[in-house]
């Protein structure tokens, strides 16, 4: 009985793990900046410089204000990937790129 009842606990624990473990995702300079701007708008912070968070390989993952803020952007270890018809719709429609 003690069994089962550890490999039931050993299942539990492995799909919490798995469900909740994150990795640090890459964005772009730009994003960075917008949501810069986002933060100083939502909490009114009058600092007026930030530095981009970069990981080993130099590619930014947040930004950290002047203020103390500091964001990162992650992602489920296991993610779904959006599927290539879905990241170049605009291709595949008969509408120009100007009605977007």
């Amino acid at each position: 009985m003690a069994i089962p009842a550890f490999w039931v606990a050993f299942a539990c624990c492995l799909v919490w793990y798995l469900t909740s473990a994150k990795k640090h995702a890459t964005i772009t300079f730009d994003d960075a900046k917008a949501l810069w701007h986002i933060h100083k708008k939502n909490t009114n912070c009058c600092s007026r410089n930030w530095r981009p968070i970069s990981r080993k390989n130099g590619k930014i993952s947040g930004f950290e204000c002047d203020c103390g803020y500091r964001y990162t952007q992650k992602q489920p270890l296991f993610s779904n990937r959006p599927k290539n018809s879905q990241i170049n719709h605009r291709r595949h429609t008969n509408f120009s790129v100007v009605s977007y």
